[in-house]
C-alpha cells in the first residue's frame, strides 16, 4: 500500500513519456549522426529524470491540499494515507537527488535550476493562472534541454523543432486538462481523455527522431505508447 501511495502520488503512470523525452533528447542532440546513447547515460539520465518528475508530481498534491480535499478526495493527503509534510519531505527528497544525479552526470547546473524553478512554479499557481500551461510545457522543455546540455551534446537544428513540437503538445493537453473541473464538465471523459494524450506523448518523440533516421530510438519511443498506458494502470498518471 505504502508503495502504491508513492507511485501514486509520483504520478508514475508518466514515467514511460519521461524516459522516452529523456532519449529522444539525448539522440537529437548528439554531435553528428543520431546513435543511440550509451546505456550508462540513458539509464542515470532516466533515472534522474523520472525522480525529478516524481518529485514535481509530489509537490503538486502538496500545493494542492486543500483544493484535493474538496475536488479530489480520492488522492492520498486527503485520505489520510500520506501526511502534508511527509508528502513534502518524500518530494524534496526525490528532487534534490533526481537533480543532483542529473548535475553529476554533467548537465548544466543552470538549466538544472531552471527546471527546479520551472518546477515550483508551476506546483505554486497552476490552480489560480490559465497561463500556467506554458509553465508546464516548460517543465518537458528544460528538462530536455537539461539532457541536452550534457557532454558532447548541442541544442541541433532537430533537437530545436522536437522541443517546439513537444512543448505545443503538452500546452494543448494542458488547456483541455483545465476544463475538467468546470462547473457541469464531464470530468470522467475528460479526465479519461487526458490520460490517453499524456500516453501518447512518447509519440512525438517517435515522429522527430523517425525524421532524423533514427529508427531503433523512434521505435523504442512508440513503444513507451503502450508502456505508458499499461503503466497508467498501476499508478495514477493526473
Amino acid at each position: 500500500m505504502k508503495l502504491r501511495v508513492w507511485f501514486d502520488l509520483a504520478r508514475a503512470g508518466n514515467f514511460p513519456s519521461v524516459v522516452s523525452n529523456v532519449l529522444a533528447a539525448l539522440v537529437l542532440s548528439a554531435a553528428g549522426a543520431p546513435t543511440w546513447p550509451s546505456l550508462a547515460t540513458f539509464a542515470l539520465a532516466a533515472l534522474a529524470g523520472c525522480l525529478i518528475y516524481a518529485g514535481g508530481a509530489t509537490f503538486n498534491d502538496v500545493f494542492d491540499a486543500g483544493f484535493d480535499a474538496r475536488h479530489r478526495p480520492e488522492r492520498a493527503i486527503p485520505r489520510g494515507l500520506v501526511s502534508r509534510a511527509g508528502a513534502g519531505w518524500l518530494a524534496t527528497v526525490e528532487m534534490v537527488v533526481g537533480l543532483g544525479l542529473l548535475v553529476l552526470i554533467g548537465a548544466s547546473p543552470l538549466w538544472s535550476l531552471a527546471l527546479t524553478a520551472t518546477i515550483l512554479a508551476y506546483d505554486w499557481i497552476h490552480k489560480r493562472w490559465i497561463g500556467s500551461v506554458i509553465l508546464m510545457a516548460g517543465c518537458r522543455v528544460c528538462l530536455a534541454i537539461a539532457v541536452a546540455s550534457l557532454h558532447g551534446r548541442s541544442l541541433t537544428p532537430a533537437f530545436l523543432a522536437w522541443v517546439a513540437a513537444l512543448f505545443v503538445y503538452i500546452v494543448t493537453l494542458s488547456l483541455i486538462a483545465r476544463w475538467e473541473y468546470k462547473p457541469g464538465a464531464p470530468a470522467a471523459k475528460i479526465g479519461r481523455s487526458v490520460g490517453r494524450l499524456l500516453a501518447f506523448i512518447p509519440l512525438v518523440d517517435a515522429i522527430a527522431l523517425l525524421a532524423l533516421g533514427a529508427w531503433i530510438p523512434a521505435m523504442a519511443c512508440a513503444a513507451a505508447v503502450s508502456l505508458g498506458r499499461w503503466a497508467q494502470r498501476l499508478a495514477a498518471s493526473t
